[in-house]
C-alpha cells in the first residue's frame, strides 16, 4: 500500500468492551473527514510496529468524522491484537487505508436476519445501522462469546437498532437456537453471518437445509486460530514483471517465501479469509485453499497467496 493511500488517524478513545475485547475510536489527524465507507466495510490499520492488520468498521456508515474498530485479544496473536491492547493508547497516531467492502449489503435486500458471535459483531453493527436507516425489517441475534459476555452491549443498547437485537449467552440462558429462527421466513430473506468457522459452518448448513440459496447467505469469517504448518510439495513462482523465479518450500506459504525473496505481497489475516493477498495467476493451476474467493473469481485466475498453492510445478503471478 502506498503512503498516498494512507490516512493518519488519532486514537480519540480506547474502550474496554469485555475482558478480551477493546474498541478504538479513530478520528482524522489531519483535516475534518475520513474517506466514506459502506456498511460491512473494513480498513487496513498500520500499527506502530509497521504491521498491517485488517479491522471491520462498526460505526454508522453515515459518519465521516470517525472510524470505530473492535479488537479481540487473540491468544495466538502474531503481534497485531497484542500491540493494540498493550501499546496503543488514546492520543497515539496510526495510519489507515481506504475502506474496502467484501461484506456489502445488496441493494435488493427487502428483509434480513443477522447473526454474530463475539468479535463477529463488528461488521454486523454497521449493517444493522444501515438496515435501520433504510427502514428494512430485520432481526439481529447476537451471541456473546464465552470469555466476552457483554461485548458491545452498551453500543448496541444506545443505537437505533437496539429494539431489533436479541442477546444470547453460551453458558447461561437465553441460549441461541438458530433452527426455529431460520424457519418459515419469506423467500426474499437475506442472512448476514459473522463469527469463527466452527460456529458459522453449522449455521450455514442449517440455513441451506431450510432453503436459503447461496445468493441470500452473506458471510464474514473470523478464524480463531492459525493454520497448521504447511507440509506440501515444492513448486516455483515466477514474477511476470521481472521474470524472477522464487522457490516455494513445503513449509512456507507463497507470501512468506516471496517476502523472504524481497517480493512483498500485502497480507492481513494470513488464513485465507480476508482477501488482502489476492493475486492474479497468469499461468499454472491453483490448489485453492481459501475461504473467501467466489467461484467466478477463481475462474478468472485469482488466488489468495497466503494459503493457496500450485497443483503443478509453476505459477506465473501478475506482480
Amino acid at each position: 500500500m502506498s503512503d498516498e493511500a494512507l490516512h493518519p488517524v488519532k486514537v480519540a478513545r480506547k474502550s474496554v468492551e469485555a475482558e478480551n475485547m477493546v474498541s478504538f475510536e479513530l478520528i482524522p489527524a489531519e483535516g475534518d473527514e475520513l474517506p466514506a465507507f459502506t456498511a460491512g466495510s473494513h480498513v487496513d490499520v498500520t500499527l506502530p510496529t509497521g504491521m498491517v492488520r485488517q479491522y471491520s468498521l462498526l460505526n454508522s456508515a453515515s459518519e465521516r468524522h470517525r472510524y470505530i474498530i473492535g479488537v479481540w485479544r487473540d491468544a495466538n496473536s502474531r503481534g497485531g491484537s497484542k500491540t493494540l491492547f498493550q501499546s496503543v493508547n488514546e492520543g497515539d497516531i496510526l495510519k489507515v487505508g481506504e475502506p474496502r467492502n467484501r461484506f456489502a449489503v445488496p441493494r435488493d435486500v427487502k428483509r434480513a436476519l443477522l447473526f454474530a458471535r463475539g468479535i463477529g459483531a463488528t461488521p454486523i453493527l454497521s449493517i444493522a445501522d444501515h438496515l435501520k436507516a433504510k427502514g428494512i425489517p430485520f432481526e439481529f441475534h447476537y451471541l456473546f462469546a464465552g470469555g466476552s459476555p457483554g461485548s458491545f452491549r452498551s453500543t448496541i443498547e444506545a443505537s437505533p437498532y437496539a429494539e431489533n437485537t436479541t442477546f444470547y449467552f453460551e453458558a447461561s440462558e437465553p441460549r441461541l437456537n438458530a433452527l426455529p429462527l431460520l424457519a418459515d421466513r419469506p423467500d426474499d430473506t437475506h442472512l448476514f453471518l459473522c463469527g469463527v468457522d466452527w460456529w458459522l459452518d453449522p449455521l450455514i448448513a442449517n440455513a441451506q437445509q431450510k432453503g436459503y440459496g447461496v445468493n441470500r447467505i452473506h458471510v464474514e469469517r473470523f478464524t480463531a486460530k492459525p493454520p497448521p504448518p504447511l507440509l506440501d510439495k515444492v513448486f516455483e513462482v515466477k514474477i511476470a514483471s521481472t521474470g524472477k523465479v522464487v522457490k516455494i518450500p513445503g513449509d512456507r506459504s507463497v507470501t512468506t517465501a516471496l517476502e523472504e525473496a524481497g517480493v512483498k505481497v500485502p497480507t492481513s489475516c494470513e488464513q485465507g479469509a480476508c482477501g488482502t493477498c489476492k493475486v492474479k495467476v497468469l499461468e499454472g493451476e491453483v490448489d485453492h485453499r481459501d475461504k473467501r474467493l467466489k467461484p467466478e473469481e477463481k475462474d478468472a485466475g485469482w488466488f489468495l497467496a497466503c494459503v493457496s498453492r500450485a497443483k503443478g510445478d509453476l505459477l506465473v503471478l501478475d506482480l
